[in-house]
């Protein structure tokens, strides 16, 4: 079988899965609110949007930055990360449209500009996706063992991850330096942290009694959620999958929040992470100037 057509299986099931994804959060929706009830709890929350539009918009900020990193190590030349930003956020908003992954496909324009190869732009995506699993891993598995409340083999089996994660990158592109490695897993790291800390924050704002040990359930579950939906080839931005993994392991482990707080908490941070990504992208029409003055 040809990698096309291996290509096409996987965007048709990443899309089948995500559509599946929607229709049962959708469903569960239908279940909990009603569209005027929908939109009055979204009106309560008002208060609360700059703050996450904050969190979600330093999130993708310090992905783009561990990206400029990378890009730097293989550059025959210096340039600053404003020309990092503007490609990354002109391409990011396409992972809605091809799907998951095939996004990075775009941002192969940049590197005949700044003296990359085609190999090497590949080689950048395979260890940004890579550091990017890595720091998920990390991120999910410290937050389940503040909450102090998952199933102990569930926290073993993620401190096992987490470790083999970290050793694995000893061995992966020995001739980038492991500093720089552990650096961008940090900032990684981070990025989809401030993702599950949205989620938490959310959540927290709707219920009545709330605990720390709740909190960093919903931040740990959340990345976990964000894992899922990011490694399904051809699901556009995980959309569906990520929602719907982290209601069915709030359900599955019992987690103490109502299910109308869960299903409106996971769809308002995909509406945040939709409207940054849209942002950016405008953002980049302000910055064309500036980038024919740098010529790259």
């Amino acid at each position: 079988m040809n990698s096309d057509k291996l290509k096409n299986i996987a965007y048709f099931l990443g899309k089948s899965l995500g559509l599946l994804g929607l229709l049962f959060v959708f469903y569960k929706l239908s279940q909990e609110y009603t569209w005027s009830s929908f939109i009055e709890k979204f009106y309560l929350l008002l208060e609360l949007l700059p703050a996450l539009l904050i969190l979600n918009t330093i999130s993708i900020l310090a992905g783009i930055y561990a990206w400029h990193i990378m890009l730097l190590q293989y550059a025959n030349k210096q340039f600053p990360y404003i020309a990092s930003y503007y490609y990354f956020a002109k391409t990011e908003i396409s992972k809605y449209l091809p799907g998951n992954v095939f996004h990075f496909i775009g941002r192969q324009m940049l590197s005949s500009k700044i003296g990359i190869s085609q190999i090497q732009m590949a080689q950048i995506s395979v260890l940004l996706s890579f550091l990017l699993l890595t720091g998920t891993i990390i991120s999910s598995a410290f937050f389940a063992f503040l909450s102090n409340s998952i199933p102990s083999y569930i926290l073993a089996l993620m401190i096992l991850s987490s470790i083999i994660s970290v050793i694995s990158l000893r061995f992966l592109y020995v001739s980038f330096p492991i500093g720089k490695k552990v650096y961008m897993n940090i900032l990684l790291a981070l990025s989809v942290a401030f993702q599950g800390i949205m989620l938490g924050l959310i959540v927290k704002y709707q219920s009545d009694y709330f605990t720390t040990e709740l909190f960093f359930q919903c931040v740990s579950i959340y990345i976990v959620s964000w894992l899922i939906g990011f490694v399904t080839p051809g699901a556009s931005g995980g959309l569906g999958i990520r929602e719907a993994t982290f209601i069915a392991i709030t359900t599955y482990l019992h987690i103490n929040i109502s299910a109308d707080i869960v299903i409106f908490s996971v769809l308002l941070v995909r509406l945040i992470n939709i409207f940054v990504d849209v942002a950016l992208y405008l953002s980049t029409f302000l910055l064309e100037n500036k980038m024919k003055i740098l010529k790259i």
